[in-house]
């Protein structure tokens, strides 16, 4: 669901829309020698059902829908861009998790992209409305480099904990760290929370995304 810009949304339909957007760069499979394969996606998947379910004890989201937006809820057959240029013109935030493989994904570029311009057009008329995009380090920052559009948002929230952020959400599960991760979602979750309701992102008509581009990859 779309509305226009400078026509305010009810409080009910914004409990329906996601808190937030999760963008993230799909890893391949690798399929072993008895041609199984395991699903390197599943702790992305985990870390999305965990935010999605602190959202809903921190937020009065209705809970229709998940009140966090990821492309693997679609089903088969979905007009998949379609449905990605609406979760992004009524969330609230938008949440890009670093990988090294998302700076070279050229649809998450675009992502960023499409929420920029949003929070562009609000501050047209808001010229005070707070950054909406809530960064996540899935690894140790000295694994990442950061296009220039994406330096210039502050990703080290100290709050989360040192090891959060020399190892990652990834490092500290692989290394079982399992308390310290827990911690670190939570404070992911609360921060989420908190972004949305500063900002109150008005949504959008969907055409401020006509020709989105990868920003990712202007001034490198």
């Amino acid at each position: 669901m779309t509305h226009p810009v400078g026509s305010p949304p009810s409080p009910r339909q914004r409990n329906q829309n996601p808190c937030f957007f999760l963008s993230y760069a799909r890893t391949p499979s690798p399929v072993d020698e008895r041609g199984g394969a395991d699903d390197p996606n599943k702790l992305v998947d985990d870390f999305h059902r965990e935010l999605c379910e602190h959202i809903l004890h921190l937020t009065d989201h209705d809970a229709q829908a998940p009140p966090g937006f990821m492309d693997r809820q679609l089903g088969v057959g979905a007009e998949w861009e379609l449905n990605l240029k609406k979760a992004l013109s009524v969330c609230q935030v938008f949440v890009p998790v670093y990988t090294t493989r998302f700076f070279t994904r050229d649809w998450c570029g675009k992502e960023w992209d499409a929420f920029a311009r949003r929070q562009a057009e609000q501050r047209r008329t808001r010229p005070y409305t707070v950054n909406a995009i809530v960064p996540v380090l899935w690894l140790s920052p000295t694994h990442l480099t950061l296009p220039p559009v994406v330096q210039a948002v502050q990703f080290a929230h100290p709050d989360l904990g040192e090891h959060y952020l020399k190892n990652g959400l990834y490092g500290l599960r692989k290394e079982g760290r399992t308390v310290r991760y827990r911690r670190a979602v939570w404070g992911i979750a609360q921060t989420i929370v908190t972004v949305a309701q500063q900002a109150r992102l008005d949504p959008c008509d969907t055409a401020l995304f006509d020709n989105l581009r990868n920003v990712f990859e202007e001034g490198s």
